[in-house]
């Protein structure tokens, strides 16, 4: 061990000198071994200017990146492949139902399993995580770029991209002038047999009737399901699919990019925006306890980059303020993810008993 000759000195001239002596030491000590020097940044937290080298290197000795999404097989295929492409890793995706991921996440973190590294989910399934405390809070360069609403305060999620629900409709089996110009208008007796819906559609009915008004919205629903009726499936894909297929000639909760798509190759599908029209955004984020960190805050750095302009050249409607203007003419208004929890359970069992009709609640 280094040690200091601090003697007393003879004189004032000798106390300069042994002062000076000691000082060097000091220092010479301080920069051998920096027993206080203040640790870097854990990785998805690092702000220094040498962040994406930093995360670069990290992921190399890492290797691999687990990521759960519910995310379409097709665009998550893309930008994960863009991803391998650039920096040589290996992703590992697990796909599956919004509600599938976030069970599976929780599941996990109970078992002490800590086997995911980053989720992409609907913001309502990554704000209940955050509240669970299985996310940790990020800080990208990249999320300066996003609209207001994509960046909760806490910072432990992001929303990378919005899904807008629209009216979507078989060209074939209806034309522009038997479009509706509002949901009252859904109650027409032409509309009977002709009407899908999603099955796990609880956020968009929570915005609807909080603009309709909770009794009225209440008593429209259930007006049109024992008038109409309304074909329930599971999944916004299986609906679109639907749709184009004719089985379901009208659907009220399709995502726009789905049609758009569809549409783009030739199906016989079309859409409309009854107001109010709805949105939530598709939420990124890193897990509290992620094996990967480094290749996490890669990833969350590139969907917000490199990814969501693969997102839009899919017709998909990105957070990024470059993009507003293409979401604005949707006019949407989006789903509180943190107030919608707050009351979940109501809207949920309200959901499933005005769909199958149970009015005795």
């Amino acid at each position: 061990m280094q040690t200091t000759n601090c003697k007393k000195p003879a004189n004032a001239a000798a106390s300069i000198v042994v002062l000076l002596r000691c000082l060097s030491t000091i220092w010479a000590i301080a920069v051998v071994n920096p027993v206080h020097a203040q640790a870097p940044a854990p990785a998805p937290m690092y702000e220094g200017a040498d962040r994406t080298q930093r995360l670069i290197d990290g992921t190399k000795r890492e290797k691999t990146l687990t990521v759960y999404t519910s995310m379409g097989a097709k665009e998550s295929a893309q930008i994960v492949s863009g991803f391998e492409k650039k920096y040589g890793i290996k992703v590992v995706i697990w796909r599956s139902g919004k509600q599938n991921v976030l069970q599976r996440v929780i599941s996990e973190a109970h078992a002490g399993r800590n086997e995911v590294d980053l989720i992409l989910a609907p913001s309502p399934e990554m704000e209940a995580l955050h509240r669970e405390k299985l996310l940790q809070e990020t800080r990208s360069p990249f999320q300066k770029d996003l609209i207001p609403v994509a960046l909760p305060a806490h910072r432990e999620w992001a929303g990378m991209r919005a899904n807008v629900y629209v009216q979507a409709y078989n060209t074939q089996k209806i034309s522009r002038s038997e479009l509706p110009r509002s949901y009252e208008e859904l109650l027409d007796p032409r509309w009977k047999g002709k009407l899908g819906i999603e099955a796990k559609g609880q956020e968009w009915f929570y915005v609807l009737l909080q603009t309709m008004g909770e009794e009225k919205g209440l008593k429209f629903f259930r007006e049109l399901v024992a008038k109409n009726g309304l074909s329930v499936r599971s999944g916004t894909s299986l609906l679109a699919n639907m749709v184009v297929s004719g089985e379901v000639p009208f659907a009220l909760t399709v995502y726009s990019y789905m049609a758009e798509q569809n549409r783009a190759s030739g199906a016989p599908i079309d859409f409309i925006t009854l107001t109010p029209t709805v949105a939530h955004t598709d939420g990124i984020g890193i897990s509290r306890t992620a094996p990967h960190p480094y290749a996490a805050t890669l990833f969350y750095d590139y969907l917000l980059s490199d990814g969501q302009k693969i997102i839009a050249k899919a017709h998909g409607l990105t957070t990024n303020r470059r993009d507003e203007a293409a979401l604005a003419r949707f006019n949407p208004t989006f789903i509180d993810p943190a107030l919608l929890l707050d009351h979940l359970d109501k809207w949920t069992q309200m959901y499933n008993d005005t769909l199958l009709g149970n009015t005795s609640r």
